[in-house]
């Protein structure tokens, strides 16, 4: 079993390059199963079951393989290695949907933000206060965040891009799933992120 903490302890670079090498390689190892499961019929998929009630009826969303992020008319894309290579989070979470505690692992959704240029920061204080989030997944099911929900200079919560569930590929959540701590639900998780659109509106002034 891989852990994603293991991969960032400095006195061990080498050995924690091949650990990120072995965790990338199983990603891409679950992609073709769950690409199989998402596009079979739901007939398939029952007999699979060997006749089993099914827990939820939902099918598994299509798995991404990378994150775009659209900011200022730029788009910039993150593969499944580039969210890994990025410092890792793991957070504690309850899933009303199981009813179970889970636990994620991936960067922080302003860590990923920052890549694509939407850095915190004193002078863009006024950008974060003023902008939105829009997050979908690949099956387009899509949820709105405030940029100031997802800084953790102006949240007490997080909000990260989950590629770890219980410290292997998260499966469940199409290997890359957005995870926030603050909400009572998960409506806003979302499974197989595949984009984050950052939104501005422009300032009205009124007499």
């Amino acid at each position: 079993m891989f852990f994603l903490e293991d991969l960032y302890v400095p006195a061990q670079a080498a050995y924690s390059g091949q650990m990120k090498t072995s965790i990338f390689a199983a990603l891409l190892l679950a992609l073709a199963p769950l690409s199989l499961v998402a596009q079979a019929p739901a007939g398939q998929d029952s007999k699979a079951q060997d006749g089993m009630a099914v827990e939820h009826a939902k099918a598994p969303v299509p798995p991404s393989k990378s994150v775009s992020i659209t900011f200022e008319g730029r788009i910039t894309t993150l593969s499944l290695e580039d969210l890994i290579n990025l410092p890792q989070v793991t957070v504690n979470v309850h899933n009303a949907h199981t009813n179970k505690d889970e636990t994620y692992t991936g960067p922080l959704v302003s860590d990923v933000l920052a890549k694509a240029g939407l850095v915190s920061s004193r002078e863009t204080q006024p950008l974060i206060l003023h902008s939105s989030v829009v997050a979908t997944g690949t099956d387009h099911y899509y949820v709105l965040y405030s940029a100031a929900e997802v800084e953790p200079a102006f949240s007490t919560g997080k909000v990260i891009v989950a590629v770890m569930k219980f410290g292997l590929p998260d499966n469940d959540g199409g290997l890359i799933q957005l995870v926030n701590t603050t909400d009572t639900k998960a409506a806003r998780w979302v499974h197989g992120l595949t984009s984050l659109n950052v939104m501005s509106l422009s300032q009205t002034v009124t007499k």
